[in-house]
């Protein structure tokens, strides 16, 4: 059936399942005069480097849509929506259906706001799942999460249906209570500029030539070594891709730390450190040669090493000394710390202070710049 009533929780609300570009191009228009929606996406990434989006859901906050990116080949309303900044688009965890969305289609988005950095903000715990917040902001406890279910798979059966609509049905009722207390502190716009940070980093692929600072361990590698390292991690993420495929179907990242510190990297080696099979036949001589090619190179390409952290100077005292400001300026500003920083963003923050190249990080943004820079490099001019 395409339509029917979900009722649970002493709440009935109609369900519309959508399958034609006719009826999509209706919703968008009168979505596209709305001030909120609540999406969710369902998804496979079992074996492939990109997602397979499998159903869009939206709530209007008078019917939820189910709308069929299998059967609909055109999207573009759905992207105008998407685009739009004056309709706010509610989600609850969003990285990945906004990597879904923009991989699958590529539409920009704008006006996204997540409840669940929401909800660390407003101090209920970070990383707070769907069914814990709804329970903790509205008293309902839902069904377990349907995840092991094939989305793909047509038709959906009832109880998948359900499953998804519950997804997006609670979602604009505990946005309404977390607002309301964003407000009142006035880090309403903190929710914002974080779910954009995010977004940003989707929609703004890395440079491949960096992605090696990602691989666990590569602080243990000589510049040429970490050479190979870059270029052949940059030569994975690049076929990872092309082939959609997941990038431990090529090599994982400790074989690639492996063969990369080998004098004499062969296919006998790769063998003997455990690579599947099926890799070393389709992609180890590419590999090889990639190796092979980066040992040409004159050593003024070699990256600078990359260092440990806690190899850095004074890098404890430095933490030390962050962790003690951030923590005075998130009782100030009535900040739960954990949503104001974390470990990560503060070595991130420490090695960029002495020019170590290190990943990115996308929550070193403008509101906690503004609130935690200066103080900031004040205590780290201690250590200089």
């Amino acid at each position: 059936m395409s339509r029917f009533e979900l009722d649970h929780h002493s709440e009935s609300v109609a369900v519309e399942k959508v399958t034609s570009e006719q009826r999509l191009n209706e919703l968008c228009q009168s979505w596209l005069k709305q001030d909120v929606l609540a999406i969710d996406t369902e998804f496979d990434r079992t074996n492939t480097f990109f997602h397979k989006l499998a159903l869009i859901q939206v709530y209007d906050g008078d019917e939820i849509y189910l709308i069929d990116p299998l059967v609909i080949d055109d999207l573009s309303a759905f992207g105008e929506v998407l685009k739009q900044e004056s309709t706010l688009k509610v989600l609850h965890s969003c990285s990945e259906d906004l990597e879904a969305l923009h991989n699958s289609y590529g539409f920009p988005m704008n006006s996204v706001f997540d409840t669940q950095i929401a909800a660390a903000l407003s101090g209920l715990g970070q990383m707070l799942g769907y069914g814990s917040m709804v329970e903790l902001l509205l008293g309902l406890t839902l069904d377990k999460e349907h995840t092991k279910t094939d989305w793909l798979v047509r038709p959906l059966s009832e109880e998948q249906k359900i499953y998804a609509a519950q997804d997006v049905q609670f979602l604009l009722p505990c946005f309404f209570r977390l607002r309301e207390k964003l407000l009142e502190k006035g880090h309403y716009g903190f929710v914002l500029e974080d779910t954009q940070s995010i977004y940003q980093a989707i929609a703004h692929l890395d440079d491949f030539d960096h992605a090696y600072l990602k691989v666990k361990g590569a602080y243990r590698l000589q510049p040429k070594h970490l050479f190979r390292l870059q270029k052949t991690v940059a030569w994975r993420e690049q076929l990872a891709r092309d082939k959609d495929i997941p990038k431990t179907f090529i090599f994982r990242d400790h074989h690639l730390l492996e063969i990369c510190q080998h004098p004499k990297p062969s296919t006998g080696l790769l063998l003997q450190l455990g690579c599947n099979r099926g890799s070393i036949r389709k992609y180890g001589s590419e590999l090889l040669s990639i190796i092979a090619q980066a040992d040409k190179s004159d050593s003024s390409e070699w990256p600078q090493p990359v260092l440990a952290f806690h190899k850095l100077p004074s890098a404890k005292q430095r933490l030390k000394a962050l962790k003690q400001e951030a923590q005075q300026i998130a009782e100030a500003n009535d900040i739960p710390e954990q949503a104001l920083t974390s470990k990560r963003l503060l070595e991130y923050v420490i090695q960029t202070d002495l020019g170590v190249m290190s990943r990115p990080n996308q929550f070193w943004n403008g509101w906690r710049k503004e609130l935690l820079q200066k103080q900031f490099e004040q205590r780290l001019t201690e250590f200089s």
